[in-house]
């Protein structure tokens, strides 16, 4: 994942930007094995399987300008463009519905983020309010259990 979070265009969209080394890395990946024990809930590493190779990662955080449960992928650029990061979230928003006690689960877009924002259209994420998150605007999408 080192090569994935050092990626300008790849982190674009995600607060922060970039990662700087290996070791901003593993603590954010540390962070994600404390958000699972904690919370019962984090992001998870995505393989690909005819190649067994690490391509990204798809989950669960929270949003923190409403509290709501956030879904939220980030992909490394050869993996743009085939379906991977539809496939992971609708695997992930499907649990999520499933199995977490919540109202609702929110997919925060950047406005710019044209592949992201047809991602959540995809999965039949209902286009909601406008909302400031990080210093900028995001479409903020949402999913209800049935």
């Amino acid at each position: 994942m080192a090569a994935v979070y050092a990626d300008s265009d790849v982190m674009r969209y995600i607060p922060g930007g970039a990662l700087a080394g290996v070791d901003e890395v593993k603590a954010l990946l540390e962070s994600y094995v404390e958000a699972q024990v904690a919370r019962g809930f984090s992001s998870w590493g995505v393989v690909e399987r005819a190649t067994g190779k690490l391509i990204g990662d798809a989950g669960f955080g929270v949003f923190e300008p409403t509290g709501d449960i956030e879904l939220g992928y980030t992909f490394a650029r050869s993996a743009w463009g085939v379906g991977y990061a539809t496939e992971a979230a609708r695997a992930c928003l499907a649990a999520g519905l499933e199995h977490l006690a919540v109202p609702r689960i929110v997919a925060a877009v950047d406005v710019d983020n044209d592949a992201s924002i047809r991602v959540a259209e995809r999965l039949g994420m209902t286009r909601g309010e406008t909302v400031e998150a990080h210093g900028r605007p995001h479409l903020l999408f949402v999913a209800q259990p049935l």
